[in-house]
C-alpha cells in the first residue's frame, strides 16, 4: 500500500518535545507523508530528525508555542493536506508499532466517516453564533445543540470534506478569535477575505455557548467538529475504540484524556 499518498501526518513540538518526536516519528514515517510543525527546534535536533519527516512547516501565527500549533493546525491543515485523509496527534502520545491498523480498519468500515478518534470531548458543543456580519459572511445564523466532539489528540479527517468547507471554517474561527462583545479587537489574518463594513458598530457579532465560552479560544478540536455539526455531517463524526493501540495521555498527570487511566498502568507501547 502507498501510505505516503493516502495519509497526511501533520504533528508540531519543540525542543521540550525532542526524545517524543525521536520515538514518534520512526514510528509515523512509513505511513504517510509527514509534516512537521515547529519554529523552535533547534539545527541539530532537526538534522538528527530529518530521516523521519517529509515536509518542514514554521508557523509564526503567535509567541506562545501552544497557541501557535494550534493557529497552525487551524489556518494550514485544510490547505496543505492533499492525500484522501490527514490525521493529527499531539507530540505527547504514545503509539503501538501497529497503530496504523486503528486507521485503516475503521476507514474500511466506515467510508462515510469525516472526522474520527479515539477520544471524545468532555463536553459536547452548543452554541448559537449570530449577528448582521455573521449572516453576511456564513449566510445564517451557526446553530449547534449538544454536539459530540473528537478530541484533538489523535483524529483522522476527510480532507475532501475539510478542504471544501475550509473557507466556511476560517471564517468561523475568525468570528470567534478575533471579536469580543460584538467588536472587533484582532485584526483580520486575511483581510481580504472580509467586507469593508463598519465592523465595530453593535451586534455584528454575538455569542451564546454552553457550557465554556469560546470567545479567544476556539481550539482546533471544538472548531472542527463544530464544522461537522455545522455542516450536517454529525453522522458521519465517530468516536472509535483504539484496542490499546493509540493512548493520549496528560504527561504531568499521566492520564489518559478520556479514559482516565494512570499512565504507570497502561500496557508497554513499542517504540
Amino acid at each position: 500500500m502507498d501510505y505516503k499518498s493516502k495519509y497526511d501526518i501533520f504533528i508540531c513540538g519543540g525542543t521540550q518535545h525532542f526524545a517524543m518526536l525521536q520515538a514518534l516519528l520512526p514510528l509515523l514515517h512509513p505511513f504517510g507523508t509527514i509534516h512537521l510543525g515547529s519554529i523552535v527546534l533547534t539545527a541539530k535536533e532537526l538534522k538528527e530528525l530529518r530521516p523521519y519527516y517529509d515536509v518542514l512547516h514554521q508557523p509564526r501565527y503567535h509567541e506562545q508555542g501552544y497557541r501557535n500549533f494550534e493557529l497552525f493546525c487551524i489556518r494550514d491543515i485544510n490547505r496543505l493536506a492533499s492525500a484522501p485523509h490527514f490525521i493529527k496527534l499531539d507530540a505527547d502520545i504514545y503509539l503501538r508499532s501497529d497503530w496504523v491498523n486503528y486507521v485503516d480498519r475503521n476507514l474500511s468500515r466506515h467510508n462515510e466517516a469525516v472526522l474520527f478518534g479515539p477520544d471524545e470531548g468532555f463536553t459536547n458543543i452548543t452554541m448559537e453564533l449570530s449577528g448582521r456580519l455573521v449572516e453576511q459572511k456564513l449566510g445564517r445564523t451557526l446553530s449547534v445543540s449538544n454536539g459530540r466532539k473528537v478530541t484533538g489528540g489523535f483524529y483522522v479527517g476527510q480532507t475532501a470534506f475539510f478542504k471544501r468547507h475550509d473557507q466556511f471554517m476560517q471564517a468561523v474561527h475568525e468570528l470567534l478569535y478575533c471579536f469580543r462583545d460584538g467588536q472587533r479587537i484582532f485584526p483580520s489574518p486575511q483581510p481580504e477575505d472580509w467586507p469593508d463594513v463598519d465592523e465595530q458598530s453593535n451586534n455584528q457579532v454575538s455569542l451564546r455557548v454552553t457550557p465554556d465560552s469560546l470567545w479567544g479560544t476556539s481550539c482546533e478540536d471544538v472548531l472542527r467538529s463544530l464544522v461537522v455539526h455545522a455542516q450536517g455531517a454529525g453522522d458521519r463524526l465517530f468516536v472509535f475504540d483504539d484496542e490499546e493501540k493509540i493512548r493520549v495521555t496528560f504527561p504531568s498527570l499521566g492520564l489518559g484524556k478520556s479514559h482516565a487511566r494512570l499512565h504507570s498502568s497502561l500496557p508497554a507501547m513499542e517504540a
